[in-house]
């Protein structure tokens, strides 16, 4: 099997292949370099067709071999829709396309596992459906070994990169260019990073990454509508979201207008009196402020309602968001949103922050084309790329490609600490290093989303807009009382919540269900998300967690495991009925619902689940780069991981494994103990120094209770 780049050009050399029936140990077929080429020719998926799947594979043309693998597909219940097979004399080759309606990430998995041994290096195929399976999964976990022969301690595979020949050249030569530690290399390539890439990776450019902004769809025509504005000074009304993302994303584009001289309006909604997303009075009330334009950042793709009631008002409205949408869109002026079916490719995975910079690009060109600038000082972009990369960080996007880029380069500006909000936010966090993507994610994101979960929702948008010094630090003194609010809030309902979900699992012969749903009265409805997080990560189920209010309306907030697009089954959800309002991404969503719908809406997300997984989840797998001993874990190492920084979804900081090794000089610390503090040792003369956070109800409390003169294997990230 060999890859083919963009431009058609083979990119894997002498790699050899055998296709295998395992079911029956007959050989299908063999074949070598160039005998079968997958080539970069998925097809965009319209997202009526969400729920199937493309595989399309040019294979040898021998007698029998399209049946044979259609009996195989078959076998593991994946509906065969199509098999076109064409002549083709110069290869001899023939075309399988296979489309489903029915085959989960996992059967798909299993399915090609059964029919193909994997040789050698693989360059995956391009997969242009970003609803369906994941091809880089598939071909990197077949570039691992298992390391331990049981679960570990939370019934997790820990998966070992295998050394290949191609792995210890490209090992040998990133030494001998960079100095980059051996123990590295490995994943680099295991994440697909070439000697083509690597110093784009190392040192990711924005000028060679960024878009052309009017290649998505109404980007030019949102960028002209505003123009018009801009140029007559005439005041913007602003919709964001309470959280992170939207917090950026208002406060770079109000920044930006009023530095061009216009007034802006924001308007961050309260969750608990207005809920998520646009509302008919807040929009009115913008308009009646003297706004004839409003946009809307982080939210209003599924805004049907309220932004239809605009329609009667003399207003337009921009939408600028990056959530799933329907088939139908609502009516707006403009909808600038990455995840169009009918827009540029290869941008879903942006965050709102990072469509608005974007956006900002364009409309920045755009007036100083109309000669906006000639008397006026021109913005300069570049000072918002730290909101860009808090909001990316803490939405929890994919850090690769361009995010990526975002993020490395919103690190460098926020080190200048010239955002007076940032700045002091840092300060009262006790940040006292470089920003990193730890501290955006778990010191500056949970301060500023305290304010939308339990307190005032614009705070978050004040701060980040603040110039005065003193101000910015009143604001974030209050963020960060209403976050130790929070922390207590969370401890609370997260015990309430892993009580009501140890009941259920008693009450189903101790069998986790596919998919959980908790509902009660008293729920926060501020700190639900985190807690499904938690959840979530401790049972490996999806998870969504609702409070009833008052009113008797429950607001519910899902999270995901891997493999189980919870957005798009929250939007089936809405169109069956079952739930009042929702949307969200794959790892997360929220919706309303009415309390006499939940019993429906449990039994639709487990028989989902249950249809996704083949009824199976997986198991939770972790891919580890090296096995190494606590005498390679040195500072020239730890300097190293730094450097390749940022890391995150989609580029996971890499993870080592360090065998045999025993704890002391345990010691919990934080508000309740939560966390752990020790140190281990493997009989070497050094000592490495651990810390566990978030240990509350986790199975690793029967460790650390009985660990005295017991040895161990670790594994974990080194900084």
């Amino acid at each position: 099997i060999t890859g083919a780049g963009a431009g058609g050009e083979p990119t894997a050399s002498a790699v050899l292949a055998d296709i295998v029936d395992y079911a029956n140990g007959t050989k299908l077929f063999s074949f070598g370099r160039n005998a079968c080429d997958i080539k970069n020719n998925f097809k965009t998926m319209p997202y009526k067709e969400k729920y199937k799947f493309y595989l399309r594979l040019n294979v040898v043309d021998k007698s029998g071999i399209l049946a044979d693998l259609t009996t195989v597909f078959k076998d593991y219940n994946i509906s065969i829709a199509s098999v076109i097979q064409k002549s083709n004399k110069k290869d001899k080759t023939a075309e399988l396309v296979i489309i489903t309606h029915k085959a989960s990430n996992t059967v798909l998995d299993d399915a090609l596992r059964s029919i193909i041994k994997l040789d050698g290096v693989i360059t995956k195929p391009v997969c242009l459906n970003i609803y369906s399976w994941n091809f880089n999964k598939f071909f990197n976990l077949s570039k691992t070994i298992l390391y331990n022969s049981k679960s570990s301690v939370n019934n997790a595979d820990w998966n070992v990169i295998v050394l290949d020949d191609f792995t210890r050249r490209f090992v040998d030569y990133l030494f001998q260019k960079y100095n980059l530690p051996n123990f590295i290399s490995p994943y680099l390539i295991f994440k697909e990073i070439n000697l083509d890439d690597f110093d784009n990776f190392f040192t990711p450019k924005l000028k060679n990454l960024l878009p052309e902004p009017f290649l998505f769809k109404d980007l030019e025509k949102g960028v002209k509508r505003l123009t018009n504005e801009v140029s007559n000074s005439r005041p913007i009304g602003i919709f964001g979201d309470y959280d992170v993302d939207g917090a950026t994303s208002a406060a770079m584009i109000s920044s930006y207008l009023e530095q061009c001289g216009c007034k802006t309006f924001i308007h961050i909604p309260d969750r608990f009196l207005e809920g998520y997303g646009p509302n008919e009075k807040a929009l009115k009330a913008l308009h009646e402020k003297g706004s004839e334009l409003i946009i809307t950042v982080d939210c209003g793709i599924s805004s049907f309602e309220p932004l239809q009631a605009m329609s009667s008002v003399n207003i337009d409205l921009i939408v600028i968001d990056h959530h799933i949408p329907d088939i139908t869109l609502p009516p707006a002026y403009a909808i600038i949103n990455p995840k169009r079916v009918d827009t540029h490719k290869g941008y879903e995975d942006l965050c709102a922050a990072g469509v608005t910079f974007i956006f900002l690009i364009g409309l920045n060109r755009e007036l100083r084309k109309k000669g906006f600038f000639k008397n006026k000082k021109e913005p300069d972009l570049f000072q918002f790329l730290d909101l860009v990369a808090l909001g990316t960080v803490c939405d929890v996007v994919p850090l690769i490609k361009l995010n990526r880029a975002f993020v490395k380069q919103g690190l460098s500006i926020m080190k200048k600490r010239e955002n007076a909000g940032i700045k002091a936010l840092s300060d009262i966090s006790s940040l006292n290093s470089a920003p990193n993507t730890q501290a955006l994610g778990f010191s500056l994101g949970p301060r500023i989303n305290a304010g939308g979960r339990i307190g005032n929702s614009e705070l978050g948008v004040h701060l980040l807009k603040e110039t005065d010094e003193n101000k910015a630090l009143n604001i974030a003194g209050k963020l960060d009382d209403l976050n130790k609010k929070r922390r207590f809030l969370t401890a609370e309902l997260e015990s309430k919540i892993i009580g009501k979900i140890e009941k259920i699992i008693s009450q189903n012969d101790r069998q986790v269900p596919s998919a959980l749903v908790i509902h009660g009265d008293d729920f926060h409805e501020g700190i639900i998300g985190i807690v499904a997080g938690r959840m979530k990560e401790t049972y490996n189920r999806p998870v969504c967690i609702i409070s009833i209010n008052k009113n008797g309306v429950g607001k519910g907030s899902g999270r995901s495991v891997y493999g189980i697009p919870l957005g798009e089954i929250i939007l089936e959800a809405l169109n069956l009925n079952i739930i009042n309002s929702g949307g969200g991404h794959d790892m997360a969503a929220g919706f309303t619902i009415n309390p006499n719908k939940i019993d429906n809406f449990r039994k639709h997300i487990n028989e989902k689940v249950n249809t996704l997984m083949n009824s199976k989840i997986p198991k939770v797998s972790y891919i580890a780069t090296s096995v190494i001993p606590i005498s390679a874990c040195t500072l020239e190492l730890a300097n190293w991981l730094e450097r390749l920084g940022p890391w995150g979804p989609g580029m996971e900081e890499p993870k080592f494994i360090i065998p045999n090794a025993k704890i002391t000089s345990f010691r919990r610390f934080g508000s309740n103990n939560e966390h752990a503090s020790f140190y281990i040792s493997d009989g070497s003369s050094k000592k490495l120094k651990v810390k566990k956070f978030n240990l509350v109800n986790n199975v690793l409390n029967k460790v650390f209770d009985n660990f005295e003169n017991v040895n161990f294997n670790f594994l974990g990230t080194l900084t």
